[in-house]
């Protein structure tokens, strides 16, 4: 089965690590993987006078830019991936990411999205890129998979799965997370900070539902108590070496959007050495 799998790139160091971690961990499985970079320009009072023609100047210097930089990756990653597996394409856009992201998922229906944790421009060494937090909020058709730019590749052995057992987790939204657990030969390790007995019954019948649709894979269930997701979940991942972290970014309710108990990225913490996959519940 071949996987389709999209890759935005402002050519800086964390999207160039993104790629090569997103082409180790799908060594052994047929993919094609396309290269996105995407331009828009961005005006702000009269700097938008400063040039004749300011949009046609903008629009073949950055056309160019863009095809260049495409150009000069594609070789890359040939030159250094001869897994004859992998297939790359290349596709520059004039558009913000987020719509060039939008618009190329409804044409291909992407498997799975692979974003670096933070672009070129986001100097802030503890919190994730703006880019890659919107297209988190706003793309919710894939799972995606987010690389810090700290990551070294190794097959993952242990991925932390954090959830409340709230959400209704479906088989075709977990299947990728169970895809990426059989391709590196991974245990999956189940975090709540739910006690066992204080669990609802519809919480009860998530987590045999959860059980049910990991059972093709080594996993099992852990609890903390008494501690923040974020802390737990540090603490965790630290002692057991884990390499991985997955949560459920369920689409939110009324009062969830005014970020009232919503497991979010953001409710997770910054990671920059382990890579983080959020799987989308409708």
């Amino acid at each position: 089965m071949e996987s389709s799998i999209l890759i935005p790139t402002d050519f800086s160091k964390n999207s160039w690590n993104a790629m090569l971690y997103a082409i180790k961990l799908f060594e052994d499985r047929k993919c094609s993987f396309y290269i996105l970079h995407a331009y828009a320009k961005e005006t702000y009072g009269l700097d938008s006078l400063s040039l004749l023609d300011p949009d046609e100047a903008f629009n073949k210097t950055s056309e160019n830019n863009s095809k260049k930089g495409l150009r000069e990756t594609i070789a890359r990653l040939h030159s250094l991936n001869k897994n004859t597996k992998h297939s790359f394409y290349a596709v520059s856009e004039s558009m913000s990411l987020l719509s060039a992201v939008k618009n190329l998922n409804k044409k291909i229906q992407f498997d799975l999205l692979v974003l670096g944790a933070k672009g070129s421009a986001n100097k802030n060494e503890a919190a994730y890129g703006q880019h890659t937090l919107e297209i988190l909020k706003n793309v919710k058709k894939n799972p995606i998979l987010i690389v810090p730019g700290n990551v070294d590749f190794n097959q993952p052995k242990e991925i932390v799965l954090t959830t409340n057992f709230n959400t209704n987790i479906k088989k075709s939204e977990i299947e990728y997370l169970v895809t990426i657990a059989k391709l590196s030969n991974a245990s999956i390790q189940v975090l709540s900070l739910e006690q066992p007995s204080n669990l609802s019954f519809g919480q009860k019948r998530n987590k045999v539902k959860l059980r049910n649709q990991l059972k093709d894979v080594a996993h099992s269930f852990n609890t903390l108590r008494n501690v923040k997701m974020a802390i737990a979940l540090n603490c965790f991942v630290a002692i057991r070496h884990s390499n991985m972290i997955s949560y459920v970014d369920k689409k939110p309710s009324f009062w969830e959007r005014f970020s009232f108990g919503r497991l979010s990225l953001n409710n997770l913490g910054y990671y920059a050495e382990v890579p983080v996959l959020a799987i989308h519940s409708k």
